[in-house]
Formats: structure tokens, sequence, C-alpha cells
């Protein structure tokens, strides 16, 4: 559309434009130094602090959190504010308010959203009013209103606007939220998502971890402890965790050796499908943490390329010293490492993830 390439090239300049929301006609543009001046000139603004309408729940994803995206799915696109941190300061300051935090939404009037998307970047918005004027509900009034401002602005036509409430306020917690303002939501439908967030389990998605256990040739400790971890992380539900293992000096595809395959089998796991790995660069940097038997693994591991996730398994469990190596000794020697195996693995992994003990 014409009329939308003539409000981007405005827009590009550095210029206000009037869009229309919801419900009244705004104003605003770019997240940059001019516009925002010149808007906090007009609104008589110093302070700053404008709502951002953003082409899409992708632009603050990573923002939003567990309750803020159960707002974003039930409302976006729509008339609903979200007041979000931005602490890695995202947004242009000017467009902030004190506590620096921004509020954001995905627009419903197809005309603004469709700028938005063509834009490719969010504009801010204030309603098309003096500071205590009526806010405008037409073209020609939002006109009006910018030249009382001291703006001669281009506008993008949205027709007659119903006018009503402005849209609903809502700050977004880690469990909950706060409603702000009350809105043009519809106040039980808001109701309703608010009750879900304040009693949802599901806060922000657990981090993932992928853990890898290291010893020499991959057939006895590492595997050992790799089969361990893998039964806790079923017991405990803790599908955020993945793990493997590998060897320093492996032979690639070689099984585990038959002491480790017996006393597994004896603790009702198993190893009959093992095949050793050798620890590689790329092993080790795909890997959260990388757990090793004794010190020259972890030598090993940091020369290639690990640094701080790379650690004794004994020291994660709060202990040290290396963990015994069985190979070549009786099947009495490989219960042995597997019973420290047993107690180091679970400190690892309460340790990796907090609350996770006895969540079986």
């Amino acid at each position: 559309m014409k009329i939308l390439e003539d409000a981007l090239t405005h827009l590009k300049r550095g210029e206000l434009v009037i869009h229309p929301t919801e419900a009244v006609y705004g104003i605003g543009g770019f997240l940059d130094d001019a516009p925002l001046a010149r808007l906090r000139r007009i609104k008589d603004r110093p302070g700053g602090g404008f709502v951002v309408l953003i082409p899409s729940t992708g632009f603050v994803r990573d923002l939003l959190g567990a309750t803020g995206r159960l707002f974003a799915q039930a409302f976006w696109p729509g008339p609903l504010t979200l007041v979000l941190d931005d602490p890695e300061d995202r947004f242009h300051p000017a467009a902030k308010a004190a506590d620096g935090s921004v509020a954001v939404r995905v627009p419903g009037h197809p005309v603004t959203l469709k700028l938005l998307e063509t834009a490719g970047q969010p504009i801010t918005s204030t309603s098309a009013n003096p500071p205590g004027g009526a806010p405008a509900r037409t073209v020609a009034a939002a006109r009006d209103a910018g030249r009382a401002m001291g703006a001669e602005l281009f506008a993008l036509e949205g027709g007659p606007l119903p006018g009503g409430a402005p849209s609903t306020l809502v700050r977004p917690a880690t469990r909950g939220a706060e409603v702000i303002r009350q809105g043009s939501v519809d106040p039980a439908r808001l109701g309703e998502v608010v009750r879900l967030a304040r009693s949802s389990r599901s806060a922000d998605p657990p981090r993932r971890i992928h853990m890898t256990f290291v010893c020499t040739g991959n057939t006895c400790r590492s595997p050992m402890a790799e089969v361990i971890a893998r039964r806790l992380i079923d017991q405990r539900r803790l599908s955020q965790v993945t793990v493997e293992s590998a060897g320093t000096a492996a032979l690639p595809d070689g099984p585990a050796s038959e002491g480790a395959r017996t006393v597994v089998q004896e603790a009702g796991l198993d190893l009959d499908g093992h095949e050793s790995a050798v620890l590689t660069r790329e092993l080790v940097a795909r890997s959260d943490i990388v757990l090793c038997m004794d010190t020259h693994h972890l030598v090993r591991a940091r020369e290639l390329g690990g640094s701080d996730e790379c650690r004794l398994l004994s020291e994660m469990a709060g202990e040290g010293g290396a963990v015994q190596d069985p190979f070549g000794g009786s099947d009495d020697r490989y219960r042995a490492t597997f019973a420290e195996l047993e107690h180091l693995v679970e400190a690892a992994v309460s340790e990796l993830v907090p609350g996770a003990e006895g969540a079986e």
C-alpha cells in the first residue's frame, strides 16, 4: 500500500506520524533520539515513558517470562500493554519509564500492525491530543491536535475509531501479575489469565543442561556414571538434563568393559549397547558441564577449549580426589567404584539442579 510506504518514508526521516489504535488515534515514531525528543516536547513529557508498539511477540520473547507469555498469547494483537523489565537496555532510554521498564504491545488495528510489519521495528505510541485534551477518534481531529501542539504530521487513515477505555496495563511477575490499569480488555477474561498466572506451577522453563562424564577409555567409570545419571534424570523427571560420556584416550565404538556391564546389570541398568567415544573439542563445546574422573582428564578437557565448565566429579559433589579406576580389577572392585559413582553423581546432579532432591 502506498500510504504505508509514505508513512515509512516519514518515519525513516525521523518524523512522527499519526496512526490508528483500537480506540483512538496515536502519534509515534521510531525509537531514535530525534523523534523521541520531539514527542516529549509536543506532549510536554520531559521524563519520557511511552507505550511502544511492536510488530510481534518475537521482539520481546526473552523479556516476557512464562507469565508474560501467557498474557501475550491471550491478548496480542490487542489492547493489552505489558510493562516489562529491560535490563540490557534493548529499548531507547527515552521511551522507558523512570524505573527502566518498557511498556509494549502488539496493536490490534490492522493498519498500524501492517506498518510495523513493513518497518520491521517498533514505534512509540501516545494519544494524539494535547495534554489534558480529548483523544482523537478521527484523522481530522488527530491532525488538528497535532497542529495545536505545533506539529504538522503525516497521518495514516484508519477510519472513525470507537474511543472508549485505553489499553489495559499489566506488569507480569514470576508468578502472577499486577494489573496497573484496567482498560478495554474484558475484565472477566483478564481475571481468568491473572488467576492462571498466579496458580501456574510453570514459571520460566528450566535451563537445559548437557552433562558429559569423562574417563580414559570410556569403558568403565564414565559409562557407569552416564547410566547412573540417566536413571536419576528419569526418576526425578529432569527433562531439561541430558547426558553422555567420553574418554580422553578411547578407541571409538568399543564396548563397555565386562566388569562394568556386570555391576550395572546387578543394579538394574544396561551397558550392552554402549559404544565408546573420544572426547573432542566439539563435545566439550556443546557441554554445559564436563565432569572428569581424575585430574589428567580435567587437563585434557581444558586443552580442548573447556574452562570453568570442566570440573572433577568429586569436587562437583563437594568432595575431592580421583574416582578409583576399576579397569582390570575384580567384580568387587567394580562394585566399589559403582557405589562411589552413585554417591558422587547424585550429589553432582543435585548441585546442578537445585530443588531436584527427592523429586521422584
